[in-house]
């Protein structure tokens, strides 16, 4: 029969060492964790830049340099809406994470709530409800004076 050489029983220094590491192993590893998710949520922040970016060559395209036809403003308030929709959804998603680890990437929070007001001021402008005839008047008169 061959001999085998049992192996020596850790003492409770070398539990506490092993301890230690599996502890830092893993804090380590929830470190890197967050700082991918961050940068995960910082690149779609990003991706969400372009495509509003898109959406406005879209909109001068279809909408400022020729006459809109029914289409295109459907269309518009379809990419509009969902584009603001994404963009409360990000606002929301980084909102825990700290301002100094957005800008390592490139992303504030300031600019991506600005961009997502502008956006709704864009959908009020164009698919907004109609003011009654009354009130317009009134806003023409007080915008420009005299009678509408």
């Amino acid at each position: 029969m061959p001999e085998t050489i049992d192996s020596p029983i850790p003492d409770a220094e070398d539990r506490e060492v092993v301890e230690t590491l599996t502890a830092v192993k893993a804090l380590i590893a929830e470190v890197q964790q967050a700082q991918r998710t961050i940068a995960w949520n910082a690149a779609v922040v990003l991706f969400w830049v372009v495509a509003v970016q898109a959406f406005r060559i879209f909109e001068r395209q279809h909408l400022f340099e020729t006459t809109p036809s029914v289409e295109n403003l459907k269309s518009h308030e379809t990419l509009l809406d969902q584009i603001i929709k994404l963009g409360k959804i990000l606002e929301a998603r980084i909102q825990n994470i700290e301002d100094e680890d957005l800008a390592e990437y490139g992303v504030t929070r300031a600019n991506l709530a600005a961009s997502v007001r502008e956006l709704e001021d864009t959908f009020l402008m164009w698919h907004g409800p109609e003011l009654e005839p009354e009130k317009a008047s009134e806003l023409e008169k007080a915008i420009f004076g005299g009678a509408a």
